[in-house]
Order: structure tokens, then C-alpha cells, then sequence
């Protein structure tokens, strides 16, 4: 498969990621537009990651019944679907059709993340698999720093509702490229609850799926629990702009470019293993620089941004570690995929919601979130090793 295509079906990844963020430079204004409490904004991004959680468990049968396309094609639809109530939302001014539509969107942008970890593991050699997989952390999170940049864009000089019709644009494009592949499903395996759960059992009882899945879920939480923590930040103590924070984030964009191609020649270089160990040695320090802002009495905006762009960088080298450790796990690649994806998004999704409801100041949270996830999955990974 030539570059361009692998790039294209690397650009699937980052569909939720993009529908997520887009509008987090706006949470000061949405919080007012729909007279929320603090808690309540949150879930704006929560209850987004709880349907991309769940849309994890759905698209491994399909996949398996109806082709690894069929299936990526559905979830396009649904997260078309879902756009559309949100933009009915603003109309309306209801903000619980607002996070029935983020639900929905959610549900079938899941397709995106877990159909492309199945096509990449049966479209490519093992060898271009990995050197692909090196790449998915510069999608996954280009998406949102991207998404950042032009929300915050959209919010200071136009309308944050317009923000939804890019998703729109952005969504049929999406579903249009996927006439570009190939399916790859050789034998169709007929649905069945009974056998559903057994492969999400079989997928649950290997540790290395497991340890693995969390700690790619330390690396997103790293992403979306910035996207939340760091508008409002950046807004109430750095006093800057929704578009001026969108432009710093351009930042963080170095980073996630630099940890592609650095991860790509580590992993061919070392292998999976050694550079999970160097993705931890270097985010270390990255956290204690950001518990060091905490500490501080004055506010920092080129520090907190180079804090977080090596956060950003270092933590790109778990991501393509994990993510072929944890896929190539157990032999039903539908099952593993699926349940990596929902480990993943699930640790994601808590990270979230106990950050918005500790009792702290955003970036403190923020802190206490990313340190216990390192702790935690630094432990598992030196038990599996």
C-alpha cells in the first residue's frame, strides 16, 4: 500500500479526536450559552468519551460479520447523525439534545479507531504495521491540536456553532475515502452474543492486552484531559484569548509531529519494549515540571506550553509501544482490537470525569490525574516485564 493511503487510513484515528476538542476552546461560552454549573460543563466532554467507550465493544462484530469497511462505514453514518442533533442543539438552546447528539457522534466515531487498528494489522506487512502504528499518535493527536487551534479560531472571530458544520464537512469527506480500500475480511464469522463475549472474554483474561490497553489509555488521557483542563486554564489564570490559547497550542503540534518520527526509528531501531521503558524515563521529568506550575505563585504561558508539548512528545512514544503490544495480543484481531480500544478510551473517560470533579483548581486536577495514571501503569508495565 503506497504512503498516501496508509496516511489517509491513519486519518480515521483522529475523527473522534477532532469531534472532541473542536469545541473546547468554546467551554466558557457554552457554559454561559446554556447557564451550566462547572460539573455540568464537563460532560460535554464526558459523556463524549462514555459513547466512544461503548462503540469499542460494537464494531468488532460487525467487523467480523459484515467486513472491516462495512463497518467503518456505519460508524461515519452515525457520527453524520449525530452532528445533526448537535446543531439542532444551538437552535434550540437544549443542552441535553446537545449531549445526546456528542453521545451519538461519539458512538459511531468509535468505528474510526477501531476498524483502522484492523486494517493496518491486515493491510500491511508486520514491518509496515509497525513503522504505521509509530505514526497513529501523530494523527491521534494532531487531531486535536489542530481541532484546538481552529475552534478557538472559530469561537473568537465567528460563532462556536459553526464548529459543528466543519465536523460536518469533515464527516462526509471521511466517508467518501473509504471507497479508496479494499476489504480485507477473509472468512465472515456469523453474529452471535454467545460468541461475541466469548472473544471479549478470551481478550480480557491476557494480561499483556490489558497492561498494555491501560497504559494507551494513560497516553489519551494525557490528550483529553488537556483538552478539558487546559482552555480553562489558559482562559481564567493565563488571561489569554480563546484564539490566542488556540494559537499556543500550535505548540504542542511540534511535539506531536517530533513524536512520530522519533517513535518510528525507535521502534525499528530498539523494538516495542525498550521504548515503552524510554517513553517513561522521559515523561518523568514532564511531570514534574507541570507539578512545579502547580507550586508556583505566578503564571507561566511559554512554560506551561513547552510543559505540555513534551508531554506530548514523550508520551508519543508509549503510544505505537502499546498499541501493537496490546492489538497483536491475542489472535482474533476483531476482539483485540475492540477491547484494547475500549480499555483505552474507558481510562480516558475516568480520567475526565474524577479531573472535573475533584475539588482543585483545573490544573491541579489536571496533575493529580496524570501523575496517579503514570504511577499506576509504570507499576503494571515493570510487573509484565
Amino acid at each position: 500500500m503506497n504512503k498516501l493511503k496508509v496516511g489517509i487510513l491513519l486519518s480515521y484515528i483522529c475523527i473522534a479526536s477532532i469531534s472532541s476538542a473542536i469545541i473546547t476552546p468554546a467551554l466558557t461560552n457554552i457554559e454561559v450559552f446554556f447557564s451550566l454549573s462547572h460539573g455540568a460543563l464537563e460532560w460535554v466532554v464526558s459523556i463524549f468519551l462514555l459513547g466512544y467507550v461503548i462503540g469499542q465493544l460494537i464494531y468488532g462484530p460487525i467487523a467480523n460479520r459484515y467486513g472491516r469497511l462495512t463497518a467503518l462505514r456505519v460508524g461515519l453514518i452515525i457520527n453524520l447523525i449525530g452532528i445533526v442533533m448537535c446543531i439542532c442543539s444551538t437552535h434550540f438552546m437544549s443542552y441535553g439534545l446537545l449531549l445526546f447528539g456528542r453521545l451519538i457522534t461519539a458512538l459511531g466515531a468509535a468505528a474510526g479507531l477501531s476498524c483502522t487498528f484492523m486494517l493496518l494489522n491486515e493491510l500491511l506487512t508486520e514491518k509496515e504495521a509497525k513503522s504505521a502504528m509509530s505514526f497513529a499518535i501523530v494523527s491521534f493527536t494532531l487531531g486535536i491540536g489542530l481541532a484546538v487551534t481552529l475552534g478557538g479560531i472559530i469561537t473568537t472571530y465567528f460563532n462556536w456553532q459553526y464548529s459543528f458544520w466543519i465536523l460536518m464537512f469533515h464527516g462526509i469527506i471521511m466517508y467518501l475515502l473509504t471507497y479508496l480500500f479494499t476489504e480485507t475480511l477473509q472468512k465472515p464469522i456469523n453474529f452471535s452474543i454467545s460468541k461475541v463475549l466469548s472473544g471479549y472474554k478470551l481478550a480480557l483474561t491476557n494480561k499483556t492486552l490489558i497492561i498494555f490497553s491501560l497504559t494507551l489509555g494513560f497516553v489519551s488521557a494525557i490528550s483529553y484531559c488537556y483538552s478539558v483542563a487546559a482552555p480553562v486554564y489558559a482562559i481564567s489564570v493565563l488571561k489569554l484569548t480563546a484564539s490566542e490559547y488556540g494559537y499556543w497550542n500550535i505548540i504542542n503540534m511540534f511535539g506531536m509531529f517530533a513524536s512520530g518520527f522519533i517513535s518510528a526509528r525507535l521502534m525499528k531501531k530498539y523494538g516495542a519494549k525498550k521504548l515503552l521503558k524510554i517513553g517513561f524515563i522521559t515523561l518523568a521529568p514532564c511531570l514534574l515540571s507541570l507539578v512545579l506550575i502547580v507550586l508556583s505563585t505566578s503564571s507561566h504561558i511559554v512554560w506551561f506550553f513547552m510543559t505540555t508539548m513534551f508531554l506530548y512528545l514523550c508520551g508519543g512514544l508509549l503510544f505505537p509501544a502499546c498499541s501493537y503490544l496490546a492489538s497483536n495480543a491475542i489472535e482474533d484481531k476483531a476482539s483485540g482490537s475492540s477491547m484494547m480500544s475500549f480499555i483505552n478510551m474507558m481510562t480516558a473517560m475516568l480520567s475526565v470525569i474524577i479531573m472535573g470533579y475533584l475539588p482543585f483548581a483545573m490544573i491541579v486536577s489536571f496533575s493529580l490525574v496524570l501523575g496517579c495514571l503514570f504511577l499506576l501503569t509504570l507499576v503494571l508495565t515493570l510487573y509484565k516485564s
